[in-house]
């Protein structure tokens, strides 16, 4: 079909694996918290007398992966952004963007 243009559907951008990975873990985060909280009022009201450190642990575990990955995660963007990072050589190959009229030039 000569002349004739094709049509792009334009597909939205997939996250990175790394901030996919947060976001996912962010909300599995808060299933277990709510969870543990319901679970834990729930031993309280039937009148449940035994041990619960494992419902501390069902919530305090978690949340301590989560700030692990995310102290991870914070350590590999300042080693793209310092001088000799990815995003660093990427902007410098680019001349830092001098072209945009959003930032002024360098």
């Amino acid at each position: 079909m000569a002349g004739t243009a094709a049509k792009r559907v334009s597909q939205p951008k997939q996250q990175e694996f790394s901030k996919r990975l947060i976001s996912d873990i962010r909300a599995l985060l808060w299933v277990v918290t709510v969870g543990g909280l319901l679970l834990a009022a729930y031993c309280i009201r039937v009148g449940y007398m035994g041990a619960l450190p494992w419902l501390s642990a069902m919530v305090g575990l978690p949340w301590t992966a989560h700030g692990t990955v995310c102290a991870f995660y914070l350590n590999m963007a300042k080693s793209d952004h310092r001088e000799g990072g990815i995003t660093f050589e990427a902007a410098k190959a680019e001349r830092f963007g001098s072209g945009s009229e959003n930032s002024p030039s360098i």
